[in-house]
């Protein structure tokens, strides 16, 4: 690494690398900048691994922790007994307060974030980090419907899953392994049934793939593994402990030691041998440790019995938590003692012959301030380290030229397609699986596409038919009323009785979203879905009316928003300054729009609209079309991208529709003259490749070409039947949301 300079001493290489090796991670990684030469030296395999060794020193602890309570301020923070809390980074993880999982394999930790944001695999040191996909809500544990309408296959899912970081010295690989247990079908919970686990190889172009040996049965603790001697162990909440060999990825089972009680046990590591810590932590009860000293003979000795009660009232009552473990080892007057953490951020430490615990760490009178106690752990050992993460699948596909082009290749085909192109192989599946991949998708796929129409069979469950089918099999004519709004950036919103769903039509994705303010009648404008672009999040508003007197106009209302991300919370917001009719609403160029209700508020000589900008959060109110409301069907609707009216007159048979300028203004575009027309009869979509308009007539469903003035009929249904269509238009979709 040594530059030749005239009049320099120069430093032998061997010297300077044990210099550098002792360094912290981010000052050793500064020197990658000096030359390449220098950066190929402290990127090699040999100066982290010796990095690895020469800058932790198991004298001198530090920990990760995170403070959970009110306090919290979106940081992450480094501590070392007898020193002080330190700052390490901003918690920018994801929505919630993040959990460190795991302890340090090679410098490499597992957190979770909060409020379902998923898993990281994360390097404290150097402050990288790098999120798993389909780790927010797994998709093997969601309740999946088949597409198609009639036969479904019974999909298990699983309630139970646990997540564990390896590392396989043979191949250098980094794994992270998830066990799922307790799977379901059909609502049936099989307490302990076969389960599923799934390995994820870091800085591959792959995806979750299944393990070389299926897993025993066995219902898993969500609890993190411990990885230890080239396994990862899973705690079952039947007594046993699952191991997974890392390297040939086959599983086995461990006995815990005689006498256990699984009530309220951690599995960690400790001073190098497995160990199992149980006891309730929010008691007086003992806790007993135990350290797994023989593998292969499974000889388990007994580490230390902490008797709580044997404490002052002052000690028990700080300590007091709902989850205590061990954390490692701590070194004081030339003995060794045992540290445990507690889940109020509390860290004290015990001598395993017995006495009274010393108390190494509160965060009160710290940076840290006052924590909530909690059930999670919030501290684990942090090691220096210059291992990186590994590159994002995303970041893969971006620097191979033949990755790429399958990417813009795939991104024009249909979902159908797609879905089955994801079985192919890891590779592919995991592009298919990116964001990026399902965002560009449901742009491309429906560029110069005739639309799809789609027929609501059953929205409970995820029911469409399409319209071939539909023909074959159906009218299906549910009893109740029902709306859906156009397809909006892959997803589509609709209000059917006394509740709300919201959809993916092609994939068959549906979620019911209730609401504690529903009076239990039908609204069709209560719910309007758009989208976010700066953020790339769909965004729902609710508007309900507490009060409405058709009478004497009085009204009021209420509403709310929620941004279809895992499990955020509805917030109240402003209502819009009129009120809003019973109709769907639409969303175009970051708006969502909704008719004014003539009926209530202030009189309008002509019709109004209420606008929703979901950037700016914000209702404005703006001038419609010289319509009489009165006298006829509104609806509106976007088409071609632009903000449409249609308005129809049953006793002329017409429809017509008003298109709005940049400037605001309205242009009639069409004046559309049928046979026959029922009262709701509006349009639907234009189709790109012809600019024939999709009309829905109440009874029939058809092509009008304005060019030609003529109607072509795709579907009719049988007028004795007297009942309703519920046709809708949807996207090309791979969206499918956590959580509604």
């Amino acid at each position: 690494m040594a530059d030749s300079n005239l009049g320099v001493l120069e430093m032998p290489d061997e010297v300077l690398t044990e210099i550098l090796a002792r360094l912290p991670a981010k000052s050793a990684g500064r020197f990658r900048c000096v030359s390449r030469a220098w950066s190929a030296a402290l990127s090699s395999d040999y100066f982290v691994d010796l990095h690895g060794r020469r800058a932790n020193r198991p004298d001198r602890p530090r920990l990760l922790l995170t403070a959970v309570g009110s306090n919290y301020n979106d940081c992450l923070y480094s501590w070392r007994p007898g020193g002080e809390v330190e700052e390490l980074m901003p918690d920018e993880f994801g929505r919630g307060v993040t959990v460190p999982l795991t302890k340090p394999c090679r410098g490499l930790v597992l957190v979770r974030s909060g409020n379902n944001g998923g898993y990281f695999v994360f390097n404290p040191s150097t402050g990288e980090s790098l999120f798993l996909p389909d780790s927010e809500k797994p998709s093997k544990m969601k309740l999946r419907l088949g597409i198609s309408s009639w036969e479904k296959p019974d999909l298990p899912y699983y309630t139970r899953v646990s997540y564990g970081l390896g590392y396989c010295a043979a191949r250098k690989e980094y794994k992270v392994v998830r066990l799922f247990s307790n799977r379901q079908v059909e609502g049936g919970d099989d307490d302990v049934t076969p389960a599923r686990a799934e390995v994820f190889v870091l800085n591959t172009p792959g995806y979750w793939r299944p393990s070389s040996e299926n897993p025993p049965q066995c219902s898993v603790k969500e609890d993190p593994a411990v990885f230890l001697n080239g396994y990862l162990h899973f705690l079952c909440s039947d007594d046993g402990i699952t191991t997974f060999n890392i390297s040939d990825e086959t599983f086995g089972l461990l006995l815990p030691p005689p006498g256990f009680d699984s009530v309220k046990s951690v599995l960690t590591e400790l001073d190098g041998c497995l160990c199992l810590c149980y006891g309730e932590p929010d008691s007086e009860d003992p806790i007993h440790v135990y350290a797994l000293r023989d593998y292969k003979e499974v000889r388990w000795e007994k580490l230390c019995c902490v008797d709580r009660s044997a404490w002052s009232e002052s000690e028990r009552m700080l300590l007091h938590s709902l989850w205590i473990a061990p954390i490692g080892m701590y070194y004081s007057g030339g003995g060794r003692k045992i540290m445990f953490g507690t889940g109020s951020c509390k860290v004290f430490a015990v001598d395993p012959d017995g006495g009274d615990p010393e108390i190494l760490f509160t965060p009160d009178d710290t940076m840290v301030g006052s924590c909530d106690d909690n059930i999670v752990p919030v501290f684990v050992p942090l090691e220096e380290s210059l291992v990186r993460v590994g590159a994002t699948i995303e970041e893969m596909v971006s620097s191979s030229p033949t990755t790429e082009a399958w990417f813009d290749i795939l991104k024009w085909l249909p979902t159908r397609s797609v879905l089955e192109l994801r079985l192919v192989c890891r590779e592919l599946r995991g592009m298919l699986m990116t964001d990026s991949f399902i965002q560009s998708h449901v742009i491309h796929a429906n560029l110069k596409r005739n639309p799809r129409i789609r027929f609501i069979v059953d929205p409970r469950f995820g029911h469409y038919m399409d319209l071939e089918e539909w023909s074959q099999y159906g009218p299906y004519h549910p009893d109740w009323d029902l709306v859906c709004s156009q397809p909006c950036h892959g997803l589509n919103v609709g209000s059917c009785s006394s509740w709300d769903f919201l959809c993916n039509p092609t994939t068959g994705y549906c979620k019911r979203i209730a609401f504690d303010d529903n009076d239990g009648t039908f609204f069709a404008g209560r719910i309007g879905l758009g989208y976010d672009t700066e953020i790339d999040k769909h965004v729902m508003v609710h508007i309900t009316y507490k009060e409405k007197n058709l009478e004497t106009g009085y009204y009021e209302l209420q509403c709310k928003l929620k941004y279809l991300d895992a499990y955020d919370e509805w917030d109240p917001i402003d209502p819009p300054p009129r009120p809003v009719a019973g109709m769907p609403p639409t969303f175009v160029n970051g708006n969502i729009y909704w008719m004014v209700d003539p009926n209530l508020g202030p009189v309008s000589t002509r019709c109004e609209i209420i606008a929703f900008n979901v950037n700016e959060v914000e209702f404005e109110v703006l001038q419609g079309p010289p319509c009489n409301p009165g006298s006829g069907h509104m609806s509106i609707l976007e088409l071609q991208g632009q903000l449409c009216i249609s308005f129809s007159e049953q006793r002329r048979n017409t429809v017509d529709l008003w298109m709005m300028k940049e400037d605001g203004t309205w242009l009639l575009v069409y004046h559309i003259v049928l046979d026959e027309l029922a009262e709701n009869a509006a349009p639907l979509a234009v189709d790109p490749t012809n600019g024939r308009i999709l009309l829905n007539t109440g009874w029939s469903l058809g092509y009008y070409d304005p060019r030609t003035e003529s109607f072509e009929t795709i579907y009719a249904q049988n007028w004795s039947l007297q009942s309703k269509l519920y046709p809708i238009v949807c996207h090309e979709s791979l969206v499918c949301p956590l959580d509604a």
